[in-house]
């Protein structure tokens, strides 16, 4: 039935003195709003017709106080430019990434559905993709979308769970490979765009942009620290895998996560691109990353930690807890012992321990000195590679 025919749409008879009453009404309201107006510009609120410019300024033009268009700075226009450069330059880059899953329905049946969706930065151009681990992670079919709206089947080459980190392959030559950036020479505050797909496909390769939050924050996964930058550059859900990129087109980063905490806005972070190159080459070559692994979680000891477990020692790495089968575990060091000295090297903070750890080999033995107690005793123990997944 058209909506039409409804009676509720038939036209009504419209008596005459309803007519004439609308019309006294409106000439009233019409007189109304004209002496408001009139009022306002002569009380300066509102512009005079005289007093409107003849001309508004374009997007890459502002006004004196006299109301005269400038041009704008040439710094300035050459920074807005860059941001645009930039991102026009790793745009092509930045694919799409569909995990597709198998279902299974209450009557048994099985299909295949997508389960989400990611982002991906090409990082070679014969179809190497670097992306996180959770976007890609139990999919039984991946499918990458090319920013030409190509999609391609996408086998998985390595996979990094503690730096969240996965490489795929496609099967197309001739891509536009990202350009990485050296993560050791950013700085704090410099621009930072996020380039990615938001909320899916439907908004592919969306541009965001921030400033460099921080370098170097600290996050421990399995007992080893791993560093990440931090960004105020907007990160959604599908940006997960994309890029974070510097005013020059160089990726200085794989945005991975941002923190969730209600009222808290503006905290992404990305893991580096020196630790992206490391990871994805080791992937590449050997299908995996093997990192020495002690298996303990530690932290700086404090005079209040001290205080609180009755410890007899000044400085050094209090050890919080020990992975159970780990070569810590193995080798006999315990919670709340306080390594002193590895291989003879003083030890007094926790940045020193991590840095030994990775600068180490696996098959690697290290003679651990640890204060027990009152107690000065020394372990030896032999360095395992770091699991892909913990018990």
């Amino acid at each position: 039935m058209n909506y039409y025919d409804n009676e509720l749409f038939k036209k009504r008879p419209v008596k005459r003195a309803q007519f004439w009453k609308g019309m006294i009404l409106g000439l009233l309201l019409g007189g109304i709003i004209m002496t408001t107006i009139f009022s306002q510009q002569a009380c300066g609120v509102l512009p005079r017709e005289n007093d409107m410019p003849e001309t508004l300024p374009m997007p890459d033009q502002e006004q004196d106080d006299t109301g005269q268009i400038m041009d704008v700075p040439p710094e300035v226009e050459s920074y807005y430019m860059a941001i645009v450069n930039a991102a026009e330059q790793v745009m092509p880059s930045v694919v799409g990434i569909s995990n597709f899953a198998l279902f299974t329905d209450s009557l048994g049946r099985s299909s295949l559905q997508e389960r989400g969706a990611g982002s991906g930065v090409i990082i070679d151009e014969n179809g190497y993709i670097v992306t996180n681990y959770h976007v890609i992670e139990n999919a039984r079919e991946l499918i990458v979308t090319l920013g030409s709206g190509d999609e391609l089947a996408a086998t998985v080459v390595g996979t990094d769970p503690p730096t969240d980190l996965a490489v795929l392959k496609i099967e197309r030559d001739g891509l536009p490979a990202a350009e990485l950036a050296d993560s050791d020479e950013l700085r704090v505050g410099e621009p930072a765009i996020a380039i990615g797909n938001p909320l899916g496909l439907d908004f592919q390769q969306t541009v965001t942009l921030g400033v460099l939050s921080a370098r170097e924050r600290s996050i421990t996964i399995q007992g080893q620290f791993f560093l990440f930058l931090q960004t105020d550059a907007a990160i959604n859900e599908g940006n997960s895998g994309g890029a974070l990129v510097n005013i020059y087109g160089q990726v200085m980063g794989i945005n991975t996560a941002k923190i969730l905490f209600p009222g808290v806005e503006g905290m992404g972070f990305a893991i580096p691109s020196n630790t992206v190159k490391e990871i994805t080459r080791d992937l590449i070559t050997r299908g995996r990353v093997e990192r020495p692994w002690l298996g303990v979680y530690l932290s700086t000891l404090t005079p209040l930690d001290a205080e609180r477990f009755s410890l007899h020692v000044e400085a050094g790495v209090l050890i919080r807890d020990v992975i159970a089968g780990s070569p810590a575990d193995t080798g006999g060091i315990m919670p709340l012992d306080v390594v002193i000295a590895i291989n003879g090297n003083n030890i007094e903070e926790s940045g020193q321990l991590q840095e030994m750890l990775r600068n180490a080999d696996v098959g690697q033995t290290m003679d651990i000195a640890l204060m027990r107690g009152q107690e000065e005793i020394t372990i030896t123990v032999t360095l395992r590679a770091m699991p892909d997944q913990m018990d």
